[in-house]
């Protein structure tokens, strides 16, 4: 059985996705929908944030396991404009809403959540700013990523004959990353690649996967986002929707 426990891989695969999302797609200035309902937002390009606000569905599996599903949503703020959440630049808001839920600050990994499952088929923000983050109210209209089919993931990773992962007919995506690990918290014990935008296959090559340590618990994850920048009174936050596939593995030589 599986020793890794459930959070502690999903802290990992969600920040390695933050950390090495590969973003091919160049941002585009997309008009402010006013059924979004915020009435200081406009439109931006930005590539760093002052805010990460997104609401992911997150699936669970692993060898002859049943599939388990959550959905959960996040909140980070930044006193500086930054290209993904870091501890260091962490600050507090007055209040944090999902639709109607409050969401909790948490001392560490330093973000705004929940540990309900939450329902994500509508998607507003509210915040109570504090410490330079304005306050807003934003529902995000973006659609959730979707695709038609994926490879099969192995409940076995074998070093010596490198792993190619394809997504068939990807849709409502600005980012796709797929991260492997063999369940330690750091460089290079997670590789991650985005998936190029005009293809559908991701590689790891025997070479790459060498830096993994073998006969040990693992994971593979697919992680795809479909995000909007949005400027708030002279600030950049970003908003996301996603899905997470993450499979626990054995890896060997």
């Amino acid at each position: 059985m599986m020793n890794l426990k459930l959070t502690s891989v999903f802290t990992i695969a969600i920040f390695a996705a933050m950390f090495f999302v590969n973003c091919n797609k160049k941002q585009q200035e997309t008009p402010i929908d006013p059924n979004t309902g915020c009435t200081n937002c406009t439109p931006s390009t930005a590539t760093k944030f002052h805010g990460f606000l997104k609401a992911g569905s997150y699936t669970t599996t692993a060898a002859n396991a049943t599939p388990t599903v959550v959905n959960r949503v996040s909140a980070f703020f930044s006193n500086d404009a930054i290209s993904f959440p870091l501890v260091a630049n962490s600050v507090t808001v007055n209040a944090v809403y999902f639709n109607s839920d409050t969401l909790d600050f948490t001392g560490s990994p330093y973000y705004y959540t929940s540990t309900s499952n939450l329902v994500l088929s509508s998607q507003t923000w509210s915040v109570n700013g504090a410490n330079s983050i304005p306050s807003f109210t934003f529902k995000n209209l973006k659609n959730i990523p979707a695709y038609d089919s994926l490879t099969m993931l192995p409940d076995t990773l074998r070093k010596s004959l490198g792993f190619s992962f394809i997504v068939f007919g990807l849709r409502n995506a600005s980012t796709a990353t797929f991260i492997i690990s063999d369940g330690l918290p750091s460089s290079p014990h997670i590789l991650s690649k985005g998936l190029d935008i005009g293809t559908d296959t991701i590689t790891f090559d025997t070479n790459l996967l060498s830096v993994l340590t073998a006969s040990t618990p693992g994971f593979m994850s697919l992680t795809i986002e479909n995000s909007q920048p949005v400027k708030i009174e002279g600030k950049d936050f970003k908003f996301s929707k996603e899905i997470s596939l993450l499979k626990n593995i054995y890896i060997k030589n």
